[in-house]
């Protein structure tokens, strides 16, 4: 059986979309001071920047299927990738940006066996690594009995 997790937004995530909110919105005002075709092109990249922003919030998931893999999709304008759980060394959680001792952002990483490192954000952190650990476990029981 599969089973989905989905990404956390992060605070930087809304204001990097009010910033672009607001490029936009100032390029749109000032269409008569700005050469009128740059300022359509501007206008429509950055409302394009906006879209694949928007997407990769919304679809980015991190599932586990039932073949022991993790599939990490980052929306539907990038590629997946697959880790099998088997080559996942361990994984480290990094806490940044502390105020008054509380984190504002965690990250896990997760090292694989050949040292590359991937870095995500599940929304419900404790349950991912501990679905993972349990998945992981389980596929080692069965190793074992064979």
């Amino acid at each position: 059986m599969n089973r989905q997790f989905h990404a956390k937004v992060s605070f930087g995530s809304y204001v990097l979309l009010a910033a672009m909110l607001s490029v936009a919105i100032y390029l749109i005002w000032q269409t008569a001071y700005l050469t009128k075709q740059w300022c359509g092109i501007l206008i429509t990249a950055d409302l394009l920047i906006m879209v694949i922003i928007i997407e990769r919030i919304i679809n980015t998931t991190y599932t586990v299927t039932h073949d022991n893999r993790l599939v990490i999709h980052n929306g539907r304008f990038s590629k997946d990738i697959i880790l099998s759980l088997d080559d996942i060394n361990r994984i480290d959680r990094i806490n940044s940006m502390r105020i008054g001792g509380k984190a504002l952002r965690t990250t896990l990483v997760i090292v694989m066996n050949d040292k590359t490192e991937h870095y995500i954000y599940p929304r419900n952190e404790e349950d991912f690594v501990q679905f993972l650990i349990k998945r992981k476990n389980k596929t080692k029981d069965y190793d074992d009995e064979d």
